[in-house]
């Protein structure tokens, strides 16, 4: 990261409206990453309870969105879909000139604008929680009237904590929702089902756990590194008539397949449910 954007992220404030999970985990992960400070962050919360480690953290913590706009140079708005439109609404007056970072799953750029100043420069980001230990991954679109300098800007706050952050058409964030959004939770109840399968045979569970852990950690750095696709590397563990093969069977049989192409499209038209709804 040149000095020169350096310089312009610490020159910055940066507002969060709303304080859940992934509010927390981008706070989190850019302060874990050095390019913000606490002293640079407001949040806010209306029940002020979401955040105890906040005085921890540094960072002001709040319970109306009015002062932390005005304060900050750059908001991110993580609330819910259904309330991120009149939230917005409400605060229409205060957003001029700001940089707004909208999380909202199903919430489009368009419906946005229609709520904020036209002066209101939009980034429209899905991320998804490994952000909170720097191996997030998030995908972004934006209004003609982002600058340039507004995604180097972001770019530089993003890739801190998103080693992939790509610019995506919109019409493909619900498709990008189902498949990295919304995939941790899959990821998690893979590692569960087998980690149980593991104490069902006579592990304990917090070897089974480990074991099966770190496989997909290496797996990953497998598929990442050795430039081989997922075909291959699946065939290179089977052996004609060996264990593997046997699971790998079991797992074609209950279309474990179709199941997890199935659940990425259940996401992505939940999306586009949000978005009719909104």
């Amino acid at each position: 990261m040149s000095a020169d954007i350096k310089t312009v992220l610490a020159s910055k404030h940066y507002g969060f409206m709303g304080s859940g999970n992934m509010s927390q985990a981008l706070v989190k992960g850019f302060l874990a990453s050095n390019v913000m400070n606490g002293s640079q962050v407001t949040m806010t919360d209306r029940y002020g309870l979401s955040f105890p480690d906040a005085e921890k953290y540094g960072v002001e913590y709040i319970q109306t969105n009015e002062p932390m706009v005005e304060k900050s140079d750059v908001v991110f708005a993580c609330v819910k879909p259904h309330i991120l439109l009149p939230a917005l609404k409400c605060l229409s007056d205060r957003l001029n000139d700001k940089l707004l970072v909208s999380i909202a799953a199903g919430i489009t750029l368009d419906q946005i604008q229609q709520v904020v100043p036209k002066s209101t420069r939009i980034i429209r980001m899905m991320p998804n929680t490994p952000c909170l230990v720097g191996v997030g991954t998030a995908v972004y679109a934006h209004t003609s009237s982002v600058t340039e300098q507004d995604i180097n800007l972001i770019s530089a706050l993003c890739s801190s904590i998103f080693p992939v952050f790509e610019a995506i058409p919109e019409s493909l964030f619900n498709a990008a929702v189902g498949v990295s959004g919304s995939s941790p939770a899959y990821i998690y109840m893979i590692t569960e089902a087998i980690t149980d399968a593991g104490v069902l045979l006579g592990l304990p569970r917090p070897i089974a756990q480990k074991l099966i852990v770190n496989t997909i950690l290496g797996s990953a750095v497998m598929m990442q590194k050795t430039g081989k696709n997922t075909t291959e590397l699946k065939n290179d563990v089977c052996s004609p008539g060996g264990t593997t093969i046997q699971g790998v069977y079991a797992l074609e049989k209950g279309n474990l397949r179709a199941t997890l192409m199935d659940a990425v499209q259940k996401v992505c038209a939940r999306g586009e449910e949000l978005s009719k709804k909104s």
